[in-house]
């Protein structure tokens, strides 16, 4: 296939970028790079409002709900397409291919389960050892049992008064991810009636939203004096250990071990989202490895072109034709389809972002001080800019891998790149850190012509 057909907008952008240098160099010249920068930002700029305009900007809190057979069919149907996936990333992956479908029947058949598996959690002090005494005191296994979190069908979450910060913290955290939980205010013998009843409030206040429940019980109550008439006419005092009170929890628990699939879907469908993480993690990794050559590819084009044509409208065009193709390239590798107007819109945003954040005068600081140390290749006329489109290549590329990774782990395919700017800053502060940008610039130089020519 023509490679015009393969890749129109690298083709056809860095066509373009010639011909304008051709037609500047008779003193023909177009279009000035203000007018060329106008209209990346204003295509960018429309392109980014109908992205915002669809974003929801209300804040959410975790909520726990039920789960529904639907929602989990779904989810291990798309266990299957990730295997499939993951075999058409890497033909050896056979063997870890088998092992995901092993998985993928246990949770199916972990769908029949009747017992009730529960963790307790909780800060120090708050009792968790006490209550799991009282209550394999009060129930026989099978019928419930206790696990850690990644098998727990309830979460018994411990406090011993109103909620901290941190528990609350705690709560949402286990919500997000899945947990169904049920908060247990211990140590209410040592609140009066009144306290108990403010306490409980509170708390309910803080849960409630996020579709929590909460009951009071007293696990390993305090001593309590106890004054005693005796024959002889004397008062003995003494203290008398009170049992338990963990009947409001124990009501709930009952009715939970009478009807667990609500719970048992809840943990299986929780599962089924890992496993499904798991294997997108590992598609991945194998899809990183087809993509950095990409990048590779792209980011020494940029640097022969921008050395060739050190020209500020000639570098954007060849600029942005170069960072679109990478959108249409590196999105066919991570499954995701765009237009060719949509990774033009794309690759304009890109350019916004870079300009915006100062990155193109960050990076050619940066470069700059290490090629002095390369004193006739400093001096070599469009070096700087050459090394500078490759490495902002670079940086583009890898911010959209994670941009991609980030969106396969939330199975959506909506096109929102808002997140790209501080991918961006990100990826540059880290190399300015280490040695990243002498090594870059190493690599870099022998894919400049008349330098790599010079060295020959």
């Amino acid at each position: 296939m023509d490679i015009a057909i393969k890749r129109p907008i690298l083709v056809g952008g860095l066509g373009l970028s010639a011909s304008l240098w051709l037609l500047d160099v008779v003193h023909h010249m177009p279009m000035d790079g203000s007018f060329v920068l106008g209209a990346i930002a204003l295509g960018s700029g429309l392109w980014w409002f109908r992205q915002q305009s669809q974003r929801s900007v209300v804040p959410t809190v975790p909520k726990q709900v039920q789960v529904q057979r639907d929602t989990i069919d779904r989810a291990l149907e798309r266990i299957d397409g990730l295997i499939d996936r993951l075999l058409a990333a890497d033909s050896k992956a056979d063997a870890q291919a088998e092992i995901y479908r092993t998985e993928y029947d246990l949770l199916l058949d972990s769908l029949e389960r009747t017992d009730l598996r529960v963790a307790i959690a909780g800060h120090k002090a708050t009792g968790k050892t006490a209550l799991r005494n009282c209550l394999q005191a009060s129930y026989e296994p099978p019928s419930l049992t206790f696990t850690d979190y990644s098998d727990a069908d309830l979460v018994l979450l411990l406090v011993a008064g109103d909620m901290t910060a941190s528990e609350l913290n705690h709560l949402e955290t286990l919500v997000s991810e899945g947990y169904q939980v049920l908060v247990v205010l211990n140590k209410q013998d040592q609140y009066t009636p009144m306290d108990k009843a403010v306490v409980l409030d509170r708390i309910k206040g803080r849960v409630t939203e996020r579709g929590v429940e909460v009951v009071a019980i007293a696990a390993n109550p305090n001593p309590i004096k106890v004054r005693r008439h005796l024959e002889s006419g004397e008062i003995a005092e003494f203290f008398e250990q009170p049992t338990a009170d963990i009947t409001p929890l124990t009501q709930k628990l009952d009715r939970f071990i009478a009807e667990p699939a609500p719970l048992v879907m809840a943990t299986t469908l929780r599962q089924t989202k890992v496993l499904q993480q798991r294997i997108i993690q590992e598609i991945n990794l194998y899809r990183r490895q087809r993509a950095m050559p990409v990048i590779e590819q792209m980011q020494w084009i940029a640097a022969g072109t921008a050395f060739a044509n050190p020209i500020i409208t000639v570098d954007l065009l060849a600029t942005a034709a170069i960072n679109g193709q990478l959108v249409l390239d590196l999105g066919a590798i991570y499954g995701q389809k765009f237009s060719v107007d949509q990774a033009k819109a794309a690759a304009g945003t890109i350019a916004e972002l870079t300009v915006k954040l100062g990155l193109v005068e960050l990076a050619s600081q940066a470069l700059g001080t290490v090629l002095k140390a390369h004193i006739t290749t400093y001096l070599a006329g469009g070096a700087l800019q050459g090394v500078s489109a490759a490495y902002l290549t670079r940086l583009a590329g890898l911010a959209l891998i994670d941009y991609f990774e980030e969106q396969s782990l939330q199975a959506t395919t909506e096109l929102n790149f808002a997140g790209l700017g501080d991918r961006l800053q990100t990826l540059f502060q880290q190399a300015r850190q280490g040695l990243a940008l002498k090594d870059f610039v190493t690599r870099a130089l022998p894919h400049l012509p008349a330098i790599s020519a010079a060295a020959n």
